[in-house]
């Protein structure tokens, strides 16, 4: 049975309290009306590559998108080396390599290049998934956990390289308060650690422009409707629960809930649909609060917060753009 055999997470260097980003983002956008989103985000903290005065000069799309490569590689970098530290492993061990990102371009891939920068053998797997979004850190272990070897799983996410320096749309303001910048790997292999029992992985027809990116001239333009709460509401939760009776479960079986924090309504649908208690929300919210919303990373940030028990159970639960659910099923 695959194990969760360790978790290490990685920020960059520049710290944002949630008063300074709502500033720089004035100076940028200079249009105050917008600016109430920063005050009822649930996010007092985030990190970022660069300082504030980096996004607001205007780089270009393909500057910005050349920086995230550099800076995506030197972040993952740190995560794979303390990820294989606590597994006791090396590069030259992996067999299967698991790379998800939604913020940045690159070809070769980010994973090629830290394959070549840590010494990874030559027939080592790789797997580059683009596009999942804020779902793909779930759907990552979900994939990793039904190959042969040992597997590392990476994500990567440099969300302050989508700010638009001139785009003075809410969906602009709503990613300005809410995402940063961060990576998180796992290594996962037979022997102790955390099981994935199981996993499952349902799309929502009729649901493809709830969220996204669109791509532009100047960069990745975000597209986020209010109808992400509602579908939750009306598919995700239900989902959740057929995954959990498929195994014998109900809500009340888990222990620990290893949900993507979103943002502040995101977590209030989940706990007035789902039930899930204010103690059992507040990994999910401290995520939030302490680092933002790390895209695809974020519940890989939760997963490395929660302190368990022998034999307890775990529901890890992500959305992303399509509009899908990831459920992974674990217990300790």
């Amino acid at each position: 049975m695959p194990r969760i055999r360790s978790v290490a997470t990685a920020l960059p260097p520049h710290r944002l309290d949630q008063p300074e980003a709502m500033e720089a983002c004035r100076r940028a956008l200079g249009d105050d009306r917008l600016l109430a989103v920063f005050k009822r985000s649930g996010v007092d903290t985030r990190y970022f590559a660069f300082p504030p005065e980096y996004y607001l000069n205007g780089h270009t799309f393909a500057e910005r998108n050349r920086d995230y490569i550099e800076q995506a590689v030197a972040l993952g970098e740190r995560a794979i080396r303390d990820a294989l530290a606590k597994a006791d492993a090396g590069p030259r061990d992996i067999d299967q390599f698991f790379f998800v990102t939604t913020t940045g371009l690159a070809t070769p891939s980010v994973d090629a290049r830290l394959a070549h920068r840590l010494g990874m053998r030559a027939d080592v797997c790789r797997n580059p998934l683009f596009g999942i979004g804020c779902a793909g850190g779930a759907a990552a272990i979900a994939r990793s956990s039904r190959v042969r070897g040992r597997s590392l799983v990476l994500s990567v996410e440099l969300c302050g390289q989508t700010f638009r320096n001139r785009d003075r749309s809410p969906e602009n303001y709503v990613g300005a308060a809410l995402f940063g910048d961060g990576a998180a790997a796992i290594v996962i292999d037979e022997g102790p650690g955390i099981e994935i029992v199981a996993s499952s992985s349902e799309l929502f027809p009729g649901t493809e422009g709830v969220m996204g990116w669109d791509f532009v001239d100047d960069g990745l333009k975000l597209v986020l409707t209010k109808d992400v709460p509602k579908v939750i509401e009306r598919d995700v939760a239900p989902a959740v629960d057929r995954f959990l009776a498929g195994h014998d479960l109900t809500r009340a079986h888990v222990d620990h809930f290893i949900l993507h924090p979103g943002g502040r309504r995101v977590l209030e649908t989940y706990r007035s649909r789902l039930g899930v208690s204010a103690a059992k929300l507040k990994p999910a919210r401290e995520c939030l609060r302490a680092v933002g919303n790390l895209s695809s990373a974020a519940v890989l940030f939760v997963l490395a917060s929660i302190r368990a028990k022998s034999g307890d159970v775990g529901l890890m639960a992500a959305v992303g753009p399509g509009f899908a659910v990831e459920l992974v099923l674990l217990r300790w």
